[in-house]
């Protein structure tokens, strides 16, 4: 009875041990992982660069001198990064139709055109095979009209989660001061209505590594920075809302997941800083904190992601080698098409594809294939590359001086000069109509920046030398034609405020640091701020300042934050010769742009008292120029006054090496400084930002005369 006992228990033991055995081969097969490789794609910040051609100067240059720039030379990427594999997706992120002369010239054509002819941008795109697209700030720039005419002309989704219909009803009381201003609580989510499709579900079927086919549902959503309101609050208040980025991503995202993403891809036109506070412009890196989101790709600030370069190095959590913020892959491809942004994931399913997640990733940024571009690409954008260039050729007038923006921190120059000018000139006019308060020593002034001054590159700078004016030339001084004139009113204390800010964002102080460059390269060109306020009866500058660079500056920065140390560098700022007080009431002209930056300070402290819609700035130097020309009858001959309305000193101090403009064709960097007092070179090559092609230059601090270089013969 034993021995039977035992055989039955030791059988009872093998069968169970068989069923166990089967289940577990069983759950095995069923558990058995499918990897997918999937390759992500992105263009950002065109601006509708399509073509390798340099409108401003109307070259194109040869398969060896080819502008590094134009969607028609990433295209010959796109596709060869394609061609690497099977599974991939391709997507923008905005600022595709304002920033160019070719975008210039569509838009003067305006949305009646759109209606019947694509944008070329879209046809470019179309050809390309986009899967989906997000709203970059620059897409606001001509009206939500020219909007939506524009991108009916694309074949691919668009997406904006954070752009909202206007609707009364969620607007804030009229005391905030604001009356169009939103509610942005929960309930606001719950009861707004989104302008644009705020994300898309894509299912794509991609080939997974074991030959069969799945479907694997692609999840997009993109952001605009919330500052378009203030930006181009001419075309957008009280006509949409905006939301925060990083609060709209936490309530759409689990949406996108419910209705059936696997992966999540987050396109942001926003740059990536450590700015923790609401409505900020660059939200990246709190986007990447965001549950569910799988990939990062983003832009608006032109910059480059991932960089060896130790740029972003310093914010927790970034590892710009890699190309991860919180260990979520991310990319950011620069600006014009110049690089494309490459995200490689490595997807798994354990349910037999069904459901997929991301399991690792790698980034890069691929470079353009020298003197390639394709030609398939140009030949669709033909007719607008050719009505361009006609468009930018048109004399205005003719001039006996070279205007560039070369050297704009350490000498005044004539490129802000003229703009400033024009500006001036229309604040004169409203102020003889009546237009502000009726104050004896109140002061008018302008203010302007070198909106090319190397941020995109060693040839991104205004170079007019060829001894006249074109429409090209009205560009190329102006650049951003959707900026139109605002006038704040601050006092004296405040216009010290905004000088400070500029100085500190633009000098390293005196004597320098090891590694440290004088210029300080991170700060973008176009928010060096310079003031004029006018000629006297002689021709001297009724504005005048004077900076010392070697005192600790007034505000240490960093990024969107700052602190004040209560120092300064303004040595003097006076005007007609008397140093302007604390108390005294000043007007100062401006773009919308910089008018509407609240966090900065002088314009925190100052009270936006007029702006204009009716025209732009650029239109504005136009009808300046004009003019001038008109008062000169007949003679189209236009001769300016260079105001020298600032000046760097350092005491003890005689010189300092800075870095700017070189091209291995043009030597007019060379030239005009061995024309311009205080300035030299030997020609030695420099290395900014990471990117060569600039020179080395000398500024000497005991200057005067001569801030002008001739026209070149």
């Amino acid at each position: 009875m034993q021995i039977k006992n035992l055989i039955k228990v030791a059988s009872t033991v093998i069968i169970a041990s068989t069923i166990i055995g089967c289940a577990d081969k069983k759950d095995s097969a069923k558990n058995v992982s499918i990897n997918m490789d999937l390759r992500l794609m992105e263009t950002t910040d065109i601006h509708t660069n399509i073509m390798p051609y340099n409108y401003f100067v109307s070259a194109d240059g040869n398969a060896e001198n080819m502008p590094n720039w134009g969607l028609a030379r990433t295209a010959i990427v796109i596709e060869s990064t394609r061609a690497e594999v099977d599974n991939h997706m391709l997507f923008d992120n905005g600022d595709l139709i304002q920033g160019s002369p070719m975008g210039d010239y569509m838009a003067q054509l305006g949305s009646e055109h759109l209606k019947t002819n694509a944008h070329p941008v879209y046809k470019a795109m179309n050809a390309l095979g986009y899967d989906a697209a997000n709203l970059g700030n620059h897409e606001f720039n001509y009206g939500l009209e020219y909007l939506e005419e524009t991108v009916k002309g694309s074949n691919f989704p668009y997406v904006s989660a954070n752009v909202w219909q206007y609707n009364s009803d969620l607007k804030k009381s009229p005391t905030t001061g604001n009356e169009c201003e939103a509610h942005l609580d929960q309930a606001f989510y719950e009861k707004a209505v989104n302008l644009y499709k705020p994300y898309e579900i894509i299912s794509k079927t991609f080939t997974a590594e074991d030959g069969e086919s799945y479907a694997v549902n692609v999840g997009v959503i993109g952001f605009t920075p919330p500052a378009i309101m203030g930006w181009d609050a001419s075309h957008l208040k009280c006509n949409v809302l905006v939301s925060d980025i990083t609060k709209t991503a936490e309530y759409f995202v689990p949406k996108m997941k419910a209705d059936g993403a696997d992966i999540i891809v987050a396109i942001p036109h926003s740059g990536l800083n450590d700015a923790t506070d609401e409505f900020a412009e660059n939200a990246t890196w709190r986007l990447a904190y965001v549950d569910g989101i799988d990939a990062l790709m983003f832009g608006h600030d032109h910059r480059e992601f991932p960089n060896d370069n130790g740029e972003y190095a310093h914010i927790d959590g970034v590892d710009p080698k890699a190309g991860k913020i919180n260990g979520i892959p991310a990319i950011m491809p620069g600006f014009w098409g110049a690089k494309l942004g490459v995200i490689d994931l490595k997807l798994t399913s354990t349910d037999k594809g069904k459901t997929w997640s991301v399991a690792s990733s790698t980034t890069e940024l691929r470079a353009l294939v020298e003197g390639k571009s394709s030609e398939r690409i140009e030949q669709l954008v033909e007719a607008e590359h050719h009505g361009t260039v006609d468009y930018m050729a048109e004399v205005m007038a003719q001039i006996d001086v070279n205007i560039n923006s070369f050297f704009p921190q350490l000498v005044p120059d004539l490129s802000m000069q003229i703009v400033n000018e024009a500006q001036y000139h229309q604040l004169i006019k409203w102020k003889d109509a009546g237009e502000f308060e009726n104050l004896e020593d109140a002061i008018f002034l302008s203010v302007s920046a070198p909106f090319k001054g190397g941020r995109n590159g060693a040839s991104d700078y205004t170079n007019i030398q060829q001894g006249e004016l074109t429409n090209a030339s009205i560009a190329d001084l102006y650049v951003f034609d959707n900026n139109t004139p605002a006038v704040v009113k601050l006092n004296g204390a405040a216009l010290r405020n905004w000088i400070d800010w500029t100085t500190s964002n633009s000098y390293n102080q005196l004597p320098l640091k090891e590694g440290q460059t004088f210029l300080i390269e991170s700060f973008p060109g176009y928010n060096f701020d310079v003031f004029y306020g006018g000629f006297d009866a002689d021709k001297n500058s009724r504005l005048h300042y004077t900076l010392d660079v070697t005192k600790t500056p007034a505000y240490i920065i960093d990024g969107e934050n700052y602190s004040e140390t209560g120092s300064t560098q303004i040595a003097s700022l006076t005007f007609d010769g008397t140093e302007i007080k604390d108390e005294q009431i000043v007007y100062v002209v401006a773009n919308n742009y910089r008018a509407s930056i609240k966090s900065m300070p002088g314009i925190k402290d100052a009270e936006v008292v007029k702006e204009e819609s009716a025209f732009n700035n650029r239109e504005l130097v136009q009808y300046y120029l004009s003019e001038l020309l008109e008062k000169q009858q007949g003679n189209t001959k236009l001769t300016f006054t260079n105001a020298k309305n600032f000046t760097l000193v350092a005491e003890g101090i005689k010189s300092v090496e800075f870095a700017s403009f070189n091209s291995a064709s043009n030597d007019e960097g060379i030239r005009c400084a061995n024309e311009i007092t205080g300035l030299s070179t030997d020609g030695k090559i420099g290395d900014k930002s990471g990117t060569p092609g600039f020179l080395i230059y000398n500024f000497n601090f005991d200057y005067s005369g001569n801030f002008d270089c001739s026209v070149k013969k």
